[in-house]
């Protein structure tokens, strides 16, 4: 009698225990972004071993690698730019800043994910936000979309969190409703988001909903959504990044180049400053109209993120390679070749308005490495601001920066600066100028790469 009761009683469990398995979902996935070199990453395989120690086949871990191009394109497709970060179930996404560093705090964080994904909810709820990519002061909207997968009539609770920076200015982020069997309805909002809202990536918490199951009040939480603001482009910082490209070696070279050759011609100032004037305005107008081109037919170059920033990069591993080189060799890689020297000096020669203007467009062709790689970036910052008509203001400005430096040389000339101290100085300056510059151009593609401008 006895065994026949312990048959019963062990047949019983295994049904309870099979249907609650059954019930759970089946597997919970879990992808993983990582960099081979980063501490922390290893410190989260940890975690992840016993997590995958504490569920088993309820889990399935994926790693990606942040340094290749599968990883670099997920993580952009999740608006992730921090490592270590974690998606369960192509829902929840958990990144280093929520526990930075307290294992504790990510395990628990994942075991309750986890929970949530392998649990087959009654009410299904997700959230989703247009535009995920969006400026200060824009509008987004979110809609959050509500399921009722129960065969009865459930009354449910839904709030949303929304963050500091977003003012609701159409519909509510709150309710309170009844479901019938399968029904599905649909939440809307619009919220503006602060002009002074920090750029970058931002995490939005999920949907909160709760709802009576029998006698039981359950709740249920809406997959997290990561937009991405902007960085504020304004005339001022056009400017100044303009500044930055124009104060460059190569263009203090060849006005130097310009004005002693002019002087030993002609030995008339003013004509050195009106070949300089023509020359810039060759460099403006060049710019300019690529820029123009550029905007037009490539339209928002946020989708070339990737390129932009590997060639920002390699163009400032360049500078900063220069630097070296200029130290150890006493002269740069960018110098121009001869062939180059010797039509600068041929047009130089012939000293009209109309061969300023053409060498002025030349140049800035043949030295697009120079100052390039800046246009490049505020190109793409104009571009996510869908700035339109105002955009050739931007460029205008932009450009205004890049030949002021060449301008205030000129003018310097005019009023009895001698070429050969301008030569000097770019001389004595130029490995710390490729040096700096560099250094800019690397920080800036590392932000185009991953995003965050």
């Amino acid at each position: 009698m006895k065994i026949a009761a312990a048959v019963v009683i062990a047949a019983f469990l295994i049904a309870t225990l099979t249907a609650t398995a059954g019930a759970s979902g089946g597997q919970a996935s879990i992808t993983v972004f990582f960099d081979p070199d980063c501490s922390h990453c290893k410190d989260a395989d940890e975690v992840l071993d016993r997590i995958e120690g504490q569920f088993g086949d309820q889990v399935l871990i994926s790693e990606y690698d942040s340094n290749t191009a599968t990883g670099i394109k997920m993580m952009d497709g999740y608006g992730i730019v921090e490592i270590p970060s974690m998606v369960v179930q192509e829902k929840e996404i958990i990144l280093y800043s929520d526990y930075e560093n307290n294992l504790s705090k990510l395990e628990s964080l994942l075991v309750s994910s986890i929970n949530n994904a392998l649990y087959d909810p009654e009410i299904e709820v997700y959230k989703e936000i247009i535009p995920v990519k969006l400026n200060p002061g824009e509008n987004v909207t979110v809609t959050i979309s509500i399921v009722n997968k129960k065969n009865i009539t459930t009354d449910v609770i839904l709030i949303d969190s929304y963050p500091d920076f977003f003012s609701i200015i159409e519909g509510e982020t709150a309710w309170n409703g009844t479901l019938s069997p399968g029904e599905a309805r649909n939440i809307t909002y619009t919220a503006r988001v602060d002009p002074k809202a920090p750029s970058g990536n931002h995490k939005i918490e999920g949907v909160q909903i709760s709802y009576q199951s029998g006698d039981a009040e359950k709740s249920a939480v809406s997959n997290t959504v990561i937009i991405r603001i902007s960085v504020v482009l304004t005339l001022f910082t056009v400017f100044l990044a303009g500044l930055v490209a124009g104060a460059n070696p190569c263009l203090f070279a060849v006005v130097a180049f310009m004005a002693a050759m002019i002087l030993s011609n002609t030995e008339k100032k003013l004509e050195v400053m009106k070949f300089i004037v023509f020359f810039s305005f060759g460099i403006f107008l060049v710019y300019l109209l690529t820029g123009i081109g550029l905007l037009s037919f490539a339209g928002d170059l946020r989708s070339l993120n990737l390129v932009l920033g590997a060639i920002t990069i390699a163009l400032g591993i360049m500078h900063i390679y220069d630097y070296f080189y200029i130290k150890i060799k006493a002269k740069s890689l960018f110098e121009s070749s001869r062939f180059m020297k010797g039509v600068m000096e041929r047009m130089v020669k012939e000293n009209s308005p109309l061969s300023a203007l053409g060498l002025g467009a030349l140049f800035s062709l043949v030295k697009a490495p120079c100052v390039g790689a800046i246009y490049l970036t505020i190109l793409n910052l104009i571009a996510v601001q869908k700035a339109e008509l105002a955009g050739i203001v931007y460029l205008c400005v932009y450009n205004f920066g890049v030949i002021l430096p060449i301008l205030i040389i000129g003018t310097a000339i005019v009023v009895g600066l001698s070429p050969t101290k301008v030569d000097r100085f770019r001389k004595e300056k130029r490995a710390l100028i490729r040096l700096v510059t560099g250094i800019i151009l690397v920080v800036l593609g590392v932000f185009l790469t991953f995003g965050m401008v």
